[in-house]
């Protein structure tokens, strides 16, 4: 038998993971941390036994399904914000050919920091 309690939890977390999705997609990252730090209390205080979800397996799925989306979307997000990062550190100027005939690049700022992007 599904514990009242417990539900009404895994339901509020299916609410905060929901929030977190919307908090991050809007780039709201103030709104975000006080989902994500509401999120970590229930999580804290979620203590459920075996016994205590047994009924609840539809519900248990979606909360991991949203789990899941809310990883990919922050982890592409990442993915993006190191892509660009690489994309404005590289150097703009051409490799070239030192006095030994070794290629080397030369250090100059990257694109964001010399203007030329």
């Amino acid at each position: 038998m599904a514990n009242p309690e417990i539900k009404l939890q895994l339901e509020t977390l299916l609410e905060l993971l929901q929030q977190e999705r919307k908090m991050a997609q809007a780039l709201d990252m103030a709104g975000l941390q006080e989902v994500v730090t509401a999120k970590e209390e229930l999580l804290e205080a979620l203590q459920p036994q075996p016994e205590d979800v047994v009924g609840l397996e539809s519900l248990l799925q979606q909360v991991e399904h949203e789990n899941r989306r809310n990883a990919f979307l922050l982890w592409t997000g990442l993915n993006w914000v190191r892509d660009l990062m690489g994309f404005f550190g590289k150097a703009t100027m051409p490799q070239v050919y030192g006095g030994g005939g070794q290629s080397c690049s030369l250090n100059e700022s990257g694109r964001l920091l010399s203007g030329k992007v």
